[in-house]
Parts: C-alpha cells; sequence; structure tokens
C-alpha cells in the first residue's frame, strides 16, 4: 500500500472520455484542499445506495457501470468543485443535448 495514492484514467466507454480530465481536476481540488472528502461512514452509505440503484436499473450492474452514471457521476463531481451541474446554456439544451469536455472547461 502506498499512502495518499491515486489513480484517474478509467474509460470504459466513449460516452465517458472527458470523464478522466473532470476526474484529474476533482483529484487536484482534492489535494489543494479546495475541498474534504465525507466521512467513511458517509462515502460507505451512499455507494451502497448506488449499488442498489444499480441493481433495480441496470441489467450490468455486476459490472463496471461508469457509462451508465457517468452524467450522475460528472454532477457529483461539479459539486464537490463548487461548479454548477448545469453545463448548458439554456435549459432546453441541458435537458436534451450531450454533453462534450467543453462544457466541462475548469471554472475559476
Amino acid at each position: 500500500m502506498i499512502p495518499n495514492m491515486a489513480f484517474v484514467g478509467f474509460v470504459e466507454s466513449v460516452s465517458n472520455l472527458h470523464s478522466s480530465e473532470l476526474r484529474s481536476m476533482w483529484l487536484s481540488g482534492l489535494v489543494d484542499e479546495k475541498f474534504k472528502l465525507p466521512s467513511i461512514e458517509t462515502m460507505l452509505s451512499q455507494t451502497l445506495k448506488e449499488i442498489e440503484v444499480m441493481k433495480r436499473s441496470s441489467r450490468f450492474y455486476k459490472r463496471h457501470c461508469i457509462s451508465t452514471y457517468s452524467i450522475n457521476h460528472s454532477d457529483e463531481i461539479c459539486k464537490d468543485l463548487g461548479w454548477s451541474s448545469w453545463r448548458k446554456k439554456d435549459w432546453i439544451s441541458e435537458v436534451f443535448g450531450p454533453y462534450n469536455i467543453e462544457e466541462y472547461a475548469k471554472e475559476d
């Protein structure tokens, strides 16, 4: 075990290629102490809730489901970084348009 070691870069499919860059920004924010991780109990509880949602909504819950839940995951990263999870310029695009990496550009 190596303390404080982190890996960024898991990409399951083309639908979540932006994830690695967004996760790198999240990791940078964590290292720069822009936010703190929740307690272990809170993280475990959230993970168990997400597993239950995956079991009910996807036949792939025993496999990696990052692409299935990538928008939710990206929204959580934006929240941690203090960014709005609404990344489009108008609500019609937000609801019906696909996301791309440009919408996750670093906010100052």
